[in-house]
């Protein structure tokens, strides 16, 4: 699985991304097939606020994309934050696919 990271307003160094790309990896587990998964990070306020980073993942999988959204203070607190949702939103895009498959083909 390809991770892109997009920064807009701010710098990306090697170890921001060494972080962003060990937290979203993780991702893989519940989704094998994913093709890449985009990260997004925004700098939206100059000033010190809990909403002053914005990290937006788009994880890229056959069928419907997966995407979620995250503020917070600093970047690293949003991704860790963000990635929990994009897992939580896979696993139950996983378990919703291997349940249509146990119920099998409807019959009257």
């Amino acid at each position: 699985m390809d991770i892109l990271i997009h920064a807009d307003g701010l710098t990306i160094n090697d170890d921001l991304r060494d972080a962003i790309e060990g937290k979203i990896g993780h991702v893989e587990q519940f989704a094998p097939r994913a093709v890449r998964t985009r990260v997004y990070l925004r700098k939206t306020s100059a000033h010190v606020s809990t909403r002053q980073y914005s990290v937006r993942v788009l994880c890229e999988v056959p069928g419907k994309d997966v995407s979620c959204e995250q503020f917070g203070p600093d970047v690293l607190s949003a991704v860790d934050v963000v990635a929990g949702k994009i897992e939580r939103l896979l696993r139950k895009q996983k378990t919703s696919r291997l349940a249509k498959r146990a119920k099998g083909p409807h019959r009257d």
